[in-house]
């Protein structure tokens, strides 16, 4: 219980600590009972999408945990938005924040606890939980192109350039390289192949100055110079490799955020931009990244002006709806702005951050409008 008589004009540290650790529980309650129900679809729909394939239960029940970081980074604005919607109606329930009020206490002073919160859990999802999955959504993605989808090409970058390998229709492979790519038309420069039969022997290398891509029909290589072993080599005016793969296909691949981690992210990004491919969606990913410590405070502020207002309106119930009603209005407002980016119509950084700003600008105007009139 709150004694009044050790109360003093601001929030003592103790009730500081109490509210920043009840936001803390009932977000940890939260985001698993979202993962819980999320796992759950996930392992319905592998099933499904494996009941053709030579996927095991046990498979799918891993592979189901490993895809989870995908969806569950996703959701934490709105596990934020809950816990503070949960945590400050349980608080006026209890007649908690009566006493605090009575003692002198604003709204203000006991929402930092909860900003807090929201900030330190957005620094713990960036630098720590966000490579942890990034690694575990990677093995995901490998399983799922090798056992459910069919698809055996994978893409690399170094600072030498692209490096690209896929499964031919004769079950043999190629392994292609390019020093720079032209984003525009996929001109290649400094084009090699290398390529194996079926079971990984050497069968011939091709080098050539330029290559280009034709989507979906073949690699597209002129003046090239042909080497197999024990013979002499051999120029050809022009050489192509049949290839299922269009540019879209190809940054499907290299820009999906979701299995890079936060600390790799800038390099990969300075690597791609050096090859000469458009590197939006990571850029776009990575300034998000940057903006969620201030857009978790901004939902948690929210969360705080909403419970306050409501307490009194409709309980738990009404809560919950203008939780949802938020949630998706942050969610739409974020996918609008990263179109935008994606479209060239605004800035990178614009896109990213303004739902952030946003969120922190509304919260902080219904909660001055209700506390300070």
């Amino acid at each position: 219980m709150i004694n009044l008589g050790t109360m003093r004009r601001g929030i003592p540290f103790t009730i500081w600590r109490y509210i920043a650790a009840q936001y803390t529980s009932i977000f940890t309650g939260v985001l698993l009972a979202l993962l819980s129900l999320i796992y759950i679809f996930e392992v319905v729909e592998l099933l499904r999408r494996s009941s053709s394939k030579t996927a095991t239960l046990m498979d799918v029940l891993v592979m189901s945990f490993f895809k989870l970081p995908e969806v569950g980074m996703r959701i934490f604005p709105f596990a934020i938005l809950f816990a503070g919607l949960i945590c400050f109606w349980r608080l006026a329930r209890s007649h908690e924040l009566i006493v605090l009020r009575a003692s002198g206490v604003s709204a203000w002073e006991f929402a930092l606890p909860a900003m807090f919160a929201a900030f330190l859990i957005a620094i713990l999802k960036i630098t720590m939980l966000n490579p942890a999955g990034a690694f575990i959504f990677s093995r995901y993605q490998s399983w799922d192109q090798r056992v459910l989808s069919n698809k055996n090409n994978t893409i690399a970058f170094t600072d030498s350039g692209l490096w690209l390998r896929q499964i031919n229709d004769d079950s043999s492979q190629s392994v292609l390289h390019a020093s720079a790519i032209s984003n525009a038309d996929w001109t290649m420069d400094n084009v090699m192949i290398l390529m194996f039969n079926h079971d990984g022997t050497f069968l011939r290398r091709i080098d050539a100055p330029m290559g280009k891509l034709i989507p979906g029909q073949k690699w597209d290589i002129q003046n090239a110079t042909l080497a197999e072993e024990n013979n002499i080599p051999q120029h050809l005016d022009n050489f192509s490799l049949a290839t299922h793969l269009t540019p879209g296909k190809i940054e499907e691949q290299y820009a999906r955020p979701d299995a890079v981690s936060f600390w790799a992210m800038p390099k990969l990004i300075a690597t791609i931009k050096h090859t000469g491919l458009a590197v939006t969606a990571l850029e776009l990913y990575y300034n998000s990244l940057l903006a969620e410590p201030l857009l978790f405070m901004g939902v948690a502020l929210l969360a705080v002006a909403f419970a306050l207002r409501h307490q009194r309106a409709g309980g738990i119930m009404r809560l919950i709806i203008i939780g949802l009603g938020v949630g998706f209005a942050l969610f739409f407002l974020r996918d609008f702005m990263r179109a935008l980016a994606n479209a060239d119509i605004v800035p990178i950084p614009l896109a990213a951050w303004t739902p952030a700003l946003l969120a922190v600008m509304i919260g902080a105007s219904i909660l001055l409008y209700f506390e300070d009139g």
